[in-house]
């Protein structure tokens, strides 16, 4: 099986309120439902699968979220949630095969780093395509994607984001009992110049508030947000949709607006960081 068995998650919160793992790690889910006016559903959606490494007893993690968005977002996220995994799975065997090697040795080879690092990048590229490819919804609803991946040996991780949602590393002092955030990605917002420039070549429309065009309002993030403007495929002069991101798997009408669902891939080494930071 691409996925361990023990892979599915009971409650982590036990009879006492104690947060608790039926395996012993360190990582659980956590989700509520937005305020929304009407009876809109939790379209939020995440999982943590464990990838098995062959005869190892080692296993790949990978963790995702996927906020899903429209009045049937909730059912994009979800299949999401299903099929990203297996799909990303799949791939990866693929790929591998052109190492002829296990995953773990290519991780352990410094003559093929180049090459993993290149594989799992493609494997995320294309496993996002193939997701926002076969999306059942078609036009309705869409999704966020951030996902993390560990290939169970080394010191890299790869986050791989198409949308706003944040995948955040935070780094935890045990002698000083004090955190701190040492990776964010970028959300994926309309107005960045990049993205703008994509949607606008598209024939897309991008509104920015005046927040962002002044420069925020005193925070360390505008509380306003832009948006692409997405006309409604019917012709109504007050339908469409303005969506507050610029890339993300489903939203099916903007795709002719410049929105995409590739996503940015970033190999993140804590063995550099700590490398490049001052004690």
């Amino acid at each position: 099986s691409f996925l361990s068995h023990d892979s599915t998650y009971e409650s982590v919160i036990d009879k006492n309120n104690h947060l608790t793992s039926p395996l012993g790690d360190d990582h659980a889910l956590l989700t509520r439902c937005g305020y929304k006016m009407g009876k809109v559903p939790n379209q939020d959606r995440s999982l943590i699968a464990h990838l098995s490494l062959g005869k190892s007893d080692k296993r790949a993690l990978l963790m995702g979220i996927f906020d899903g968005h429209g009045p049937r977002g909730h059912v994009v996220s979800h299949y999401i949630a299903l099929e990203l995994p297996r799909i990303f799975a799949k791939i990866m065997r693929q790929k591998q095969k052109s190492l002829n090697q296990s995953l773990l040795d290519s991780i352990g080879d410094p003559t093929k780093e180049g090459a993993m690092v290149r594989n799992i990048r493609q494997a995320f590229n294309e496993t996002f395509l193939e997701v926002d490819a076969h999306e059942p919804i078609k036009g309705t609803g869409g999704s966020t994607a951030s996902t993390l991946f560990y290939p169970g040996l080394g010191s890299k991780v790869y986050i791989a984001n198409a949308g706003d949602s944040t995948t955040l590393i935070a780094r935890y002092s045990k002698s000083q009992k004090t955190s701190a955030i040492i990776f964010k990605n970028v959300p994926h917002k309309p107005h960045l110049e990049g993205e703008r420039a994509r949607i606008e070549r598209a024939g897309g429309r991008v509104m920015i508030p005046p927040s962002i065009l002044l420069g925020g309002g005193g925070g360390d993030e505008p509380k306003e947000t832009s948006r692409v403007m997405i006309s409604d495929p019917d012709g109504g002069p007050f339908g469409g949709l303005a969506l507050a991101m610029s890339r993300s798997i489903g939203d099916f009408d903007g795709k002719s607006a410049g929105l995409i669902a590739e996503p940015d891939v970033i190999p993140w080494d804590v063995n550099d960081y700590y490398e490049n930071t001052s004690p």
